[in-house]
């Protein structure tokens, strides 16, 4: 009876033994279990709002800079326009002038005042006057203008001096020599009021003076020349003219 006791109290305290470390493994993984649980929902909240701020900024930023591109665009094409219509419009006022010119290399050729001279001494310096005039009509300003001047050097009393002024100024005009232009219309204007150039130098002395941004002196000359002048092409032109820039 000895032995079977001492066997039933080796594997009663076996069973305990086994039981308590049983439950010891069992208590430690509940523990090991239980600590991501406990930790995680408070690591992965404070997770997930930083990469929310961060995708936030980063949005904010995107943003930003695609108004300012968008800005910058608008810009760009505010500048295109605007040289757009500059560029028209300087197309256009070079049309107006090689039209013009034009016009007027008509009118002399029917008129036949380069054939015409009223006395020897009158006609004095007609060739160099008539290669001047043709260098104009060749579209060859610079030597045209040279040219030009030559002739009103050396023959200042000649008849044809007036229409020499007068081609020069058209000449500069031609090239852009808004100043130098102005010059020489204004002195037919002034130093010859009743020459049959006078009329159309004060249509272009107007017009020149315009395009110099010297609008007070320009309207009332053009203005001068459709009231006292009906009726003739360059009243049409001056009163275009106002209709288009006043």
């Amino acid at each position: 009876m000895t032995i079977p006791l001492a066997l039933s109290c080796a594997l009663g305290l076996s069973q305990v033994s086994a039981e308590t470390w049983s439950s010891l493994n069992n208590a430690q993984s509940s523990n090991a279990a239980q600590t991501p649980a406990n930790v995680s929902p408070q690591t992965k909240p404070s997770t997930s709002s930083t990469a929310s701020a961060s995708n936030n900024s980063a949005n904010q930023i995107l943003f930003s800079e695609i108004e300012m591109l968008k800005q910058e665009i608008q810009r760009l094409q505010g500048v295109v326009e605007k040289q757009g219509y500059e560029l028209r419009k300087l197309k256009a006022e070079q049309k107006e002038r090689y039209l013009d010119l034009d016009r007027r290399l008509s009118q002399v050729a029917k008129s036949g005042s380069l054939a015409s001279s009223s006395s020897s001494s009158g006609s004095e310096g007609r060739e160099q006057y008539d290669h001047a005039f043709a260098l104009m009509k060749e579209r060859k300003f610079d030597e045209a203008i040279s040219e030009f001047k030559s002739f009103l050097e050396a023959h200042p009393k000649s008849s044809l001096a007036v229409n020499g002024y007068y081609w020069l100024g058209q000449v500069y005009y031609n090239k852009g020599m808004l100043d130098e232009a102005r010059k020489a219309f204004a002195f037919v204007v002034n130093q010859f009021p009743d020459h049959q150039k006078t009329l159309d130098s004060k249509y272009k002395l107007a017009v020149v003076l315009h395009r110099l941004g010297d609008k007070a002196q320009s309207k009332p000359i053009l203005e001068a020349i459709v009231s006292d002048h009906k009726g003739t092409s360059t009243a049409r032109f001056a009163q275009q003219y106002l209709k288009q820039h006043f």
